[in-house]
C-alpha cells in the first residue's frame, strides 16, 4: 500500500504493510461470519488491529526495549489471528481458501518483527 505520509517510520516497514494487509483480509472474513459467532469475528478484528497498531508503535519508539516490547505484542496478536483463522476452518464458519490466505500472512508476519528485534539487539551490542 502506498502511503501519502512518510513521516512515520512504520510506513516504510514491510512488517507494517503485511500487518495492514492481514487486517484488511481479516475484516473481509469477519464480515462474513454468521450470527451467533460474532464474538469470534470481533476477536479476529481486535487481534488483527492490534498487530497493525503494535507494529507501528514499535517502529516509532526510540528505545530498544520499548521497540522489542511492542514487536513482541504484535507477534502475539498475530498468533491470535492465526488461531482464529484455524478455528473458523475447524468450525466451518468461513471459506477454507480465505482462511488459508489469512494464515499465510499470519505465518509470514512474525518473522519480520523478530528480525527487527534481532537487528536492534545487534545494534545495541555493537555500541557496547
Amino acid at each position: 500500500m502506498q502511503h501519502p505520509n512518510q513521516t512515520f517510520h512504520h510506513n516504510r516497514l514491510e512488517a507494517y504493510n503485511v500487518a495492514l494487509e492481514m487486517a484488511v483480509q481479516a475484516k473481509r472474513l469477519a464480515d462474513r461470519i454468521p450470527r451467533g459467532h460474532r464474538s469470534l469475528a470481533d476477536q479476529l478484528l481486535r487481534a488483527a488491529s492490534s498487530t497493525v497498531l503494535n507494529t507501528a508503535e514499535g517502529a516509532n519508539r526510540y528505545t530498544a526495549g520499548a521497540k522489542r516490547q511492542r514487536y513482541s505484542e504484535a507477534r502475539s496478536e498475530c498468533g491470535e489471528v492465526a488461531a482464529a483463522a484455524e478455528l473458523l476452518v475447524a468450525l466451518e464458519l468461513a471459506p477454507r481458501d480465505e482462511c488459508v490466505a489469512l494464515l499465510a500472512l499470519a505465518d509470514h508476519l512474525p518473522t519480520l518483527p523478530t528480525a527487527m528485534m534481532m537487528m536492534e539487539r545487534t545494534t545495541i551490542m555493537r555500541r557496547i
